[in-house]
């Protein structure tokens, strides 16, 4: 029985994973289903000055996607990227949708979120002082409405910076520097002296892993 109860739960893991990422980078992407609708993006989390272990988060994290169906149904979803940022949240129902935050596994157990409000234009995130504390799945503001099939989300670059004590908050502990890319980078440099980011913007990236799929046609 209990080896029953395991493989059952195994097997809505794999449903909710979807296109989600592993470190070996995505194997298959699930087609499309009647009007639903693919989420995409690109995360670099970069610590400029956090005296973090780590420079650059360019391995696995979690992306959280926000959305609003045309009805007013809020949704959240939570989805690994691969070993470059990189994610996919494929047959979602139409609507407005925005990266809500980014999980990453430091502090031994503990994880780092970097949330946004999303309570009006141009809102910005931030790092959750406590990071036990849940987040919240509220949003007034998301951007990006579905024009087709896809949902592209573009490239977010997350700078960490120290702050000093007087800026902290209830919710903030440090800065964070935001910048969004659509074209893909070449070669981009941020804080961090001697490393170069390239990445292709994340729908070129997604046709081609997967050029023969039916999100494209």
């Amino acid at each position: 029985m209990k080896k029953v109860i395991r493989i059952v739960f195994l097997f809505f893991l794999l449903l909710i994973i979807g296109c989600a990422g592993t470190t070996g980078g995505l194997k298959s992407l699930a087609e499309p289903n009647d009007s639903n609708v693919m989420v995409i993006g690109n995360v670099i989390i970069e610590n400029i000055d956090q005296e973090f272990s780590w420079h650059t988060w360019d391995f696995n994290a979690k992306a959280v996607i926000i959305g609003k169906t045309d009805d007013g149904t809020i949704n959240h979803y939570a989805v690994d990227t691969d070993a470059r940022g990189y994610y996919c949240l494929p047959n979602v129902p139409a609507g407005q949708y925005a990266l809500k935050a980014v999980i990453i596994p430091v502090f031994g157990g503990l994880p780092l979120k970097i949330v946004n409000d999303l309570t009006e234009n141009n809102s910005n995130f931030y790092r959750m002082r406590h990071p036990e504390r849940p987040i919240e799945y509220t949003a007034k503001w998301l951007p990006l409405k579905s024009e087709g099939r896809i949902i592209n989300l573009d490239i977010m670059w997350l700078g960490l910076r120290s702050a000093q004590v007087a800026d902290l908050d209830v919710k903030a502990i440090g800065k964070i520097f935001v910048q969004k890319y659509s074209q893909g980078l070449k070669n981009k440099r941020f804080y961090e002296q001697g490393y170069a980011y390239t990445r292709e913007d994340p729908l070129s990236y997604f046709k081609n892993k997967f050029p023969d799929s039916a999100w494209w046609k």
